[in-house]
């Protein structure tokens, strides 16, 4: 390493001191060292440059040539040290950087869209990086540190994860407005065993639970179709292969746009709640707690009397 380069920070700062105001006292005074001390730092750092970067005058100095080259590149330096040293003081209190964020469609359409987007404007250096999962693959990318923070359906196993409730829902049934079932203003899994179904796939929540559900009643779905999104669902419905259980906040605006009618489901099971989780044990990354704490805040209050007993 060329001697030159090895001058530190102070050494720097003492030289763009001593530039700007001429004297060693003033340089000195600046950054608090005593003048015999600020001396001899200059005198090294000229030494090796091999070169003079200032004048003697009878009252005071003045750059060189090389000296007001040298006071760029020291200030160059200086100012990229002080941003270097910024940028992680960022870091470490979480305006900067990624979080990683795995989230199911229910949890992604009813609300957890909406508060991304405010954690976004509210926080432009962090970079979310989001995947739509099934609760069951959302837990998975969490325990194999694939995801810092999931959002879920409450009902799987979450061992060895810290959750706290964030919203939740009532599954209602899609159907077409002119279905016989369409004027009811509650029903029950009961009243549409017999119905033809549109489904969501086997890795979704929603499946899985109704397919218990059923069973419990001695019976089963009839599966007529089986797709990946509640859009999709709906869109299947609407050209009558059948009616779809979703989840009646999310679906609401799609709903509507296709002229489709929710009715509630009125079993206790239908009441889901949407739980934030992150891995137990393990201090999250500054962003990824800045946006848990944003979540914490907006969150619904827990429902209360009610057996939550969702998937």
């Amino acid at each position: 390493m060329s001697p030159l380069l090895s001058h530190d920070l102070v050494t720097l700062r003492l030289y763009i001191a001593l530039c700007e105001t001429r004297s060693f006292t003033a340089a000195a005074r600046r950054l608090n060292i005593a003048i015999s001390a600020a001396s001899r730092r200059i005198r090294l750092f000229e030494e090796s440059a091999s070169v003079a970067f200032f004048k003697r005058l009878p009252h005071g100095i003045e750059p060189t040539a090389a000296g007001l080259t040298a006071l760029r590149y020291a200030r160059s330096v200086v100012n990229m040290t002080e941003e270097f040293a910024g940028n992680m003081e960022e870091y470490v209190s979480g305006v900067r950087g990624r979080v990683r964020v795995c989230a199911s469609s229910s949890a992604l359409v009813q609300r957890l869209a909406g508060d991304l987007a405010y954690f976004a404007k509210e926080n432009p250096a962090i970079r979310i990086d989001l995947e739509e999962r099934p609760t069951s693959e959302t837990l998975e990318a969490l325990v194999r540190g694939q995801a810092d923070i999931g959002v879920v359906v409450r009902g799987a196993p979450m061992d060895g994860l810290t959750t706290f409730s964030y919203a939740r829902d009532v599954l209602a049934v899609a159907m077409r407005r002119d279905h016989a079932l369409a004027r009811r203003r509650v029903l029950k899994l009961e009243d549409i065993l017999g119905e033809e179904m549109v489904s969501l796939d086997e890795a979704s929540a929603i499946y899985r639970l109704l397919i218990e559900r059923a069973a419990e009643l001695g019976s089963h779905l009839k599966l007529q179709v089986k797709v990946r999104s509640f859009e999709v669902a709906c869109q299947m419905v609407r050209q009558g292969l059948g009616i779809s259980v979703l989840p009646g906040d999310a679906l609401r605006p799609v709903a509507k746009a296709l002229d489709l009618a929710l009715v509630p489901l009125s079993n206790s099971w239908a009441r889901r709640e949407l739980d934030v989780c992150f891995p137990n044990g393990v201090e999250l990354p500054p962003p990824a707690r800045r946006l848990a704490d944003l979540l914490k805040s907006r969150a619904v209050r827990p429902l209360s009397r009610v057996k939550r007993s969702a998937r």
